[in-house]
């Protein structure tokens, strides 16, 4: 996402600040300005990408723009400081679409995410920071992007407390014995600990031999029982045995749903928007662009064929389901993720129909199909838009990927935890490496677990310090061996 371009450089100033400053603010056209990046005064006109745009509302002298290449950076000096935790936030414009912005605090890269705006600056609350003794730099660099910075504000403060115990209860009511004595457990754990998690028996091997610890929970994948991938796999599926065994071995599981298209699959290579090619072919059917499936038309259609082929996907997972339901064994489910990034079908037409798709899932399996070891996950974004509603969701997750795993994600955090005041509790689904609980908790961040993605994305990305620091922290919670 982030592309290079020349760039030339402006000499850097830097600000100072007086200790014993309640709130620090840095103005932006005092800081160092590196690339392309320019100062631009009052009444003077922003240059963007395709249009000229007057910015209002600054504060100071001015304010920055011309952030459009990995090389342009605006560095902000805070000097003479104690050391501590500090409020940070800034004041942005963003009148094009929704931005992600890397900031880095020292040598600790954050990930930011900017809302649309319009020509008025406006103040963004990111989380907290941690500072040293004396100078600090805090540097924005490019993200995505074409946006402009007015100032950064810091606050010392203390980290949050910790969620309150949620509620015990299941929105299944007739939930099993063993999901509700699963969910009590989770329940007592928020808040105190993080349970820890990867997707893959070699991933939890790889984290067994380089720390001495199991992860407390296993997570799995349908894809493969998708009814249009079925009779194209040749290799025997065996992730419900070996999901059933590893449960029986102690660990929790989690599984999620690649679920390939009811229909419409391309099955072929085809060109983007870029000219270059994408792979579209039947065993990327969960992709967006590797089907013609509508959910939108056939959620419309409860007669149509496209329908009754939604209908038998969901009945045909309800098979695998039943099999943990007749061992007794409880699941994290995770079906229809990150839908609001529109990159799977089942997000592609928008929130209204994903909501509805969740809803009928929902009724399917627990109603029809008397499901009822289901402990349902939400894995959404940051638009509430996209909440199927707190009847139809036991535990909302987020995906992550920063660019760097030690960032503590507290912006994140604080959204997601005021948008759902507590009402559920707050977990990393998916993660890009293995998270940084004891950063993570001194920033008074608190996910309830989190599930390491597989491979080089996964706890193969660490260092072996780095993993076994984070596994034998008394923060984290691993399986019991």
């Amino acid at each position: 996402m982030i592309r290079t371009i020349g760039c030339f450089i402006v000499t850097a100033l830097f600000v100072s600040v007086a200790v014993g400053q309640t709130t620090i603010r840095l103005e932006a056209e005092d800081a160092g300005l590196i690339g392309n990046v320019r100062a631009v005064r009052p009444r003077q006109v922003a240059t963007a990408p395709t249009s000229q745009l007057v910015r209002e509302k600054f504060s100071g002298d001015g304010f920055v723009t011309g952030i459009q290449t990995e090389a342009d950076k605006v560095i902000f000096r805070v000097r003479d400081v104690k050391a501590g935790l500090y409020s940070f936030s800034y004041a942005y414009t963003a009148t094009s679409a929704p931005k992600a912005v890397n900031i880095r605090v020292n040598d600790l890269l954050m990930f930011s995410y900017l809302p649309k705006t319009d020509n008025a600056f406006r103040p963004h609350p990111a989380g907290r920071v941690e500072l040293i003794e004396g100078d600090n730099t805090i540097t924005f660099e490019r993200g995505w992007g074409y946006y402009d910075i007015d100032y950064i504000e810091l606050t010392p403060t203390k980290a949050p407390p910790p969620p309150k115990q949620i509620t015990r209860e299941l929105i299944d009511r007739k939930a099993t014995r063993e999901a509700r004595e699963l969910f009590a457990m989770l329940n007592d754990r928020y808040g105190k600990t993080c349970l820890s998690g990867v997707y893959s028996k070699e991933d939890a091997d790889f984290v067994k031999s380089t720390t001495g610890q199991a992860p407390a929970i296993m997570g799995g994948d349908f894809m493969d029982y998708s009814p249009s991938r079925v009779d194209r796999v040749e290799k025997k599926n065996t992730t419900t045995d070996d999901l059933i065994a590893h449960a029986r071995d102690g660990y929790i599981l989690t599984i999620s749903w690649h679920w390939n298209a009811p229909s419409g699959l391309l099955d072929k290579m085809i060109k983007g928007p870029d000219g270059k090619e994408i792979d579209a072919r039947w065993y990327k059917g969960f992709n967006t662009n590797a089907t013609t499936f509508d959910i939108e038309k056939t959620l419309a259609d409860e007669n149509s064929q496209d329908y009754k082929l939604l209908i038998r996907d969901i009945d045909a997972i309800a098979v695998q389901l039943k099999r943990f339901d007749d061992a007794r064994i409880p699941i994290l489910w995770r079906p229809l993720h990150e839908a609001e990034g529109k990159w799977f079908w089942w997000g592609a037409k928008g929130a209204e129909p994903y909501v509805k798709l969740w809803r009928l899932m929902h009724d399917r399996l627990t109603n029809h199909h008397n499901l009822h070891n289901l402990i349902w996950v939400y894995t959404g974004g940051l638009d509430y838009a996209w909440y199927p509603g707190d009847e139809f969701v036991d535990i909302v997750g987020l995906d992550a990927y920063p660019p760097d795993v030690r960032d503590p994600l507290g912006e994140f955090w604080d959204l997601v935890r005021t948008q759902y005041s507590d009402r559920k509790m707050l977990a990393l689904s998916e993660f890009g490496g293995v998270p940084d609980i004891d950063r993570a908790r001194r920033h008074g961040v608190y996910w309830l677990y989190f599930a390491s993605w597989t491979g080089q994305a996964g706890p193969q990305k660490m260092k072996p310090e780095e993993l076994k620091a984070i596994y034998t922290s008394p923060n984290v919670e691993n399986r019991k061996q």
